[in-house]
């Protein structure tokens, strides 16, 4: 059958990728790594799994699930060459050696880091009070804190700045104390609400943060096996808790079922992957493309309270985001059924809805973005370290929802980093300008010396 060897051939494509990014850099922190297995499970198991249950039959038609089959697969190919293409090879004299940091910068990284934290958690604390407190925000499944400020909201993001710079700085030989004293204040929030929501990508975020900060800065890396168990561990958690969402909270009896199967093979309309083959073909059927409205409205619309601006969103001509994120139109008219409300179509079909075909260019470009920033990372480290942590920690959101989940939480992590690097190394630019002029001064003046005595 055509659909099933497609199937097979992202999955391995996405499984190849992984392994020639391991054989050739030999760095278990490469973003194939971790971002191929995803892509396998997405476009090749789960697919395959409700397949083999006769699952997708009700839904689509066999020309159909090639379509989208086939659409998937060139969307990974082109993922996986371009990041393999932006340079896995690099050369021993251009690794980076073990960051060697200034106290002064190390204390201004920590200083920077427990502002960022405070603010996230006073917002985290605003959004918990604003319930009723901490038993009241977690006494029900998938609850949590909440403020009608959506800058509150998503502010309690930035306690993973803290975190991140806190296990950067210890790992550096910084203060011990004071870096594992905000590594616990500014982590049991967000362990707490990632956990007690069971949402799988905080969870992830989390994890990602703290093992990446801790070695990004250094030469060395975790073992590979330490790497492929934790992976695998990780990826059991965060089915785990999607599984059991309904079962986890504070009074409830813990009824929890420790088989995760059932998420693959539920054939329901919220299903990733059938979800969004159906956002591929009402988009296809419709004709209707967004042209990167929808990403552009991330940037120029979302900042802007909606006290301030009610109807940015249908001024901006995308009031379909309020809904799936602008995902599950048109589903009705070309398949007969409705998509389930908060699902999420992968990263490939969110790309289809945006750009047509180009989706497919897109998904190289984010592939090359992805290599980019990860071989700056290994050469410079610095303030490129911490960004490829905050691709790597937001790569779920990429693969597995859309690009609004990305978008917003990139730009939320990245600015706050890039200004917290700029003021840690400021020291050190005006000591090197200093420098410099010292020299400068030095060289010129026994020459000018020089001419004066000659001409004398």
């Amino acid at each position: 059958m055509i659909f099933a060897s497609l199937l097979i051939a992202a999955a391995t494509v996405a499984l190849i990728g992984t392994t020639c990014a391991l054989d050739s850099s030999h760095d278990a922190f490469h973003p194939l790594v971790f971002i191929g297995p995803m892509m396998a499970f997405l476009y090749g198991w789960m697919p395959w799994n409700l397949l083999s249950q006769d699952g997708l039959s009700r839904y689509f038609d066999t020309d159909q699930m090639t379509f989208v089959a086939t659409l998937n697969l060139l969307g990974v190919l082109a993922f996986v060459v371009c990041c393999l293409g932006a340079g896995v090879r690099i050369k021993k004299k251009k690794a980076q050696s073990p960051t060697q940091l200034s106290r002064r910068t190390l204390s201004r990284l920590l200083t920077g880091g427990m502002i960022a934290g405070t603010i996230g958690l006073l917002c985290w604390l605003i959004a918990i009070v604003n319930v009723g407190g901490f038993v009241n925000a977690f006494s029900t499944s998938y609850s949590g804190g909440w403020d009608t400020s959506g800058y509150i909201r998503d502010g309690s993001t930035l306690l993973l700045i803290g975190i991140m710079m806190a296990v950067m700085v210890r790992s550096s030989g910084g203060p011990r104390w004071p870096a594992y004293a905000m590594i616990v204040v500014f982590g049991l929030p967000w362990l707490s609400s990632a956990l007690l929501m069971a949402r799988r990508g905080p969870t992830f975020e989390l994890t990602i943060v703290l093992l990446m900060s801790w070695y990004m800065n250094r030469k060395k890396r975790p073992p590979l096996i330490a790497v492929t168990l934790s992976g695998v561990a990780l990826g059991w958690l965060v089915l785990f808790l999607v599984t059991n969402r309904q079962s986890i909270y504070l009074g409830s009896n813990f009824d929890l079922k420790t088989d995760v199967s059932d998420i693959v093979k539920d054939p329901g309309t919220g299903n990733e992957w059938i979800y969004g083959a159906g956002t591929v073909l009402s988009a296809r059927r419709a004709d209707h493309y967004y042209w990167m409205r929808r990403y552009l409205a991330q940037v120029a619309v979302r900042p802007i309270p909606s006290s301030v601006w009610p109807t940015k969103y249908e001024d901006f001509g995308v009031p379909e985001l309020l809904h799936n994120a602008g995902t599950g139109e048109g589903f009705g008219d070309a398949l007969g059924w409705k998509g389930a409300d908060g699902s999420a179509p992968g990263i490939v079909a969110d790309l289809w809805v945006e750009a047509w075909w180009f989706a497919i260019a897109c998904m190289g470009l984010l592939g090359w973005g992805y290599g980019t920033v990860w071989k700056k990372a290994v050469i410079e480290g610095g303030p490129w370290a911490s960004q490829f942590v905050i691709i790597s920690a937001v790569s779920i959101y990429m693969v597995m929802q859309t690009m609004e989940a990305v978008i917003f939480r990139t730009l939320l992590l990245s600015i706050p980093s890039w200004l917290i690097w700029r003021y840690a190394l400021s020291s050190r630019s005006r000591k090197r300008r200093t420098v410099r002029r010292s020299a400068h001064r030095v060289l010129i003046v026994p020459s000018l010396a020089q001419r004066i005595t000659s001409h004398v």
